[in-house]
């Protein structure tokens, strides 16, 4: 999981906002289909939780939408505490089928699996994935426990029914081999500050799984030794 910074809002949906009893449900399909194309955008289309390319490659059983606007405050929350938040863009987050239509809930992950549940993790703010770790094998996790909750229980992100955590190691071990034959031998930190910036620069169709690379990259980089 990495850092979403958002961009403007549609202005569309500014100006749907000030419409008398506008509300997230009662919305176009065409609003929310630019809302979408929006948040594709600033997130380089990736998911905003387990970091999937959206659309994914691959069919989804009928009724599935590709892409869905996740609010990361919920709009139904247990607590019903109605702020405003289903209107509200920098709530919104593009995320992943979370393997809706599989027939087992245990095996869904991202919003599908969260519901209305709250979370601290906010792939929008840097202080709440400051504490998120990945293992060689390609686990997620963290050191504080609410958000080690979000991931691994609320989120389901090591789900292993969508090859999450391999994925990732596979991602990290293509990364591995190239800095390996490039590098055999000697100091790697600056060329991990080279792909750290490459990586970073990237603004549309980032690399799947980029968390674990640089998270990988920062440990081994020249920055980390200062």
């Amino acid at each position: 999981m990495i850092q979403i910074r958002k961009n403007r809002e549609p202005g569309e949906l500014i100006q749907y906002r000030k419409q008398p009893g506008a509300t997230y449900e009662n919305m176009s399909s065409d609003l929310k289909q630019q809302i979408v194309e929006s948040l594709l955008k600033e997130q380089g289309h990736l998911c905003a939780y387990c970091m999937r390319r959206i659309p994914e490659d691959r069919k989804l059983p009928t009724g599935v939408k590709p892409v869905t606007i996740e609010h990361w405050y919920p709009r139904n929350p247990q607590s019903k505490d109605d702020i405003g938040q289903g209107l509200d863009y920098k709530n919104m987050l593009a995320v992943c089928s979370g393997n809706r239509g599989c027939g087992d809930e245990r095996n869904m992950t991202c919003d599908a699996h969260r519901k209305n549940k709250e979370i601290k993790v906010n792939p929008c703010d840097a202080r709440t994935l400051s504490t998120i770790t990945y293992s060689s094998q390609g686990l997620i996790k963290s050191t504080d426990r609410d958000i080690d909750g979000d991931l691994n229980i609320r989120l389901n992100l090591n789900c292993q029914a969508l090859s999450l955590p391999e994925n990732r190691k596979k991602v990290l071990d293509t990364m591995l081999m190239t800095i390996h034959k490039k590098y055999p031998n000697g100091d790697i930190s600056q060329y991990c500050d080279t792909l750290i910036k490459k990586f970073e620069g990237i603004e549309d169709n980032k690399t799947p799984f980029v968390g674990i690379l640089l998270f990988w990259l920062k440990k081994h980089s020249s920055y980390n030794r200062q």
